[in-house]
């Protein structure tokens, strides 16, 4: 299978620093999106920091291993997140401006009709498929946790931006990570919540069967909804079209 892909990040309309960091990597059929947080530039620093420590050491696997083939996806993801988690929890201590710095993280792995997923914090992955939107990523936020005990599924505003696992905070981390079967003309979409807390998937949805054949302005038609929005966060999106 062949894989295109893009990646778009923006401020948005309100803040004044664009802590999200983005990757693509086609020679290696990787997307990473994070988003970073900390007070001044210390979210932007740990986003970045994490996403090149990410890409580095899933190059390094690919360089050293003779036969690619042999390489175990799900662990070198599993391997490399840890790996960011360690360069950001470092060196979040070394300086007073970077202290209790840390991110989100989500990053898919593309190889043999599979994609390897690894996530951590509320940034997500979906799959569009034969016209529908499914998530596949969940949210380790507080939100998520109220709503098991919860009859009517209703949780305060407030707790959907309440973390639960971040990148970088503490000294080891427990990503999620997985793999799901990839069909031709799928549609895989990594984004930051600045993205989710602005557009509804309903309206992604629609966006991306009405553009799906055109990936580039299916991409600016997602950002341009985030911006009239109001787009109180910076958003982030790196998208994977299957052919």
């Amino acid at each position: 299978m062949n894989y295109k892909m893009i990646a778009a990040t923006d401020v948005g309309n309100v803040r004044p620093l664009n802590e999200d960091s983005v990757r693509i990597v086609p020679e290696l059929d990787i997307a990473v999106v994070a988003d970073g947080m900390g007070g001044h530039k210390a979210g932007e620093i740990a986003s970045r920091m994490a996403v090149n420590a990410m890409c580095d050491f899933i190059e390094e696997q690919w360089l050293v291993q003779e036969d690619l083939s042999k390489l175990n996806r799900k662990t070198i993801l599993s391997e490399a997140i840890s790996t960011a988690n360690t360069e950001v929890y470092t060196n979040g201590r070394k300086l007073a401006h970077m202290e209790g710095m840390g991110t989100t993280l989500v990053a898919a792995s593309f190889h043999d009709k599979k994609v390897y997923v690894g996530h951590i914090g509320d940034s997500r992955c979906y799959r569009f498929s034969g016209g529908e939107l499914t998530q596949l990523t969940e949210d380790h936020t507080l939100a998520n946790d109220l709503k098991a005990n919860s009859p009517d599924g209703r949780v305060p505003a407030y707790s959907y931006h309440v973390l639960k696992k971040a990148l970088g905070i503490e000294s080891r981390c427990e990503p999620d990570v997985f793999s799901k079967t990839v069909e031709p003309r799928d549609i895989f979409l990594l984004c930051s919540d600045g993205l989710t807390g602005a557009v509804e998937d309903s309206d992604i949805a629609t966006i991306l069967a009405l553009r799906s054949h055109e990936p580039e302005l299916c991409m600016d038609t997602l950002i341009r909804a985030c911006l009239e929005n109001g787009a109180p966060d910076n958003v982030s999106v790196a998208m994977v079209f299957v052919q």
